[in-house]
């Protein structure tokens, strides 16, 4: 197989990893330091299950390491910069939902504008 499919396949599976909202609440979670999955479950609002398995998809993937004391397990990131560039993310969700809200004001307004030109002509032919 080609090195490109190869890199655009991980970089697909990584990137689908990434879409499910609660790993992502995980990983933003992660950011301030390494936790357990008690904490986690706590700051996300999720069962102890799901952080589980959300935390097994994210270390198949090699974003998150694990360090254990005792019996207690302990998650970080294994990349920090990782809510940086998920950051990112949001600057460009910021930038398009400013560009929809415009949008959506100037249609809300044309109706607006058609719907008193409606009601003047309407109020002229009676």
């Amino acid at each position: 197989m080609p090195h490109r499919t190869v890199a655009r396949q991980e970089l697909a599976d990584l990137l689908a990893v990434l879409a499910h909202p609660l790993r992502l609440a995980i990983v933003l979670e992660l950011r301030s330091g390494e936790k357990d999955v008690t904490t986690l479950m706590h700051a996300v609002m999720a069962s102890q299950t799901a952080v589980s398995q959300s935390l097994a998809r994210l270390r198949a993937v090699r974003l998150v390491t694990v360090r254990r004391d005792g019996r207690h397990v302990h998650y970080s990131l294994a990349f920090p910069a990782l809510p940086g560039w998920l950051d990112g993310g949001l600057a460009i969700l910021e930038d398009e939902t400013a560009q929809l809200a415009s949008v959506h004001d100037a249609i809300s307004q044309t109706r607006r504008d058609l719907g008193s030109e409606l009601d003047a002509a309407g109020q002229e032919t009676t």
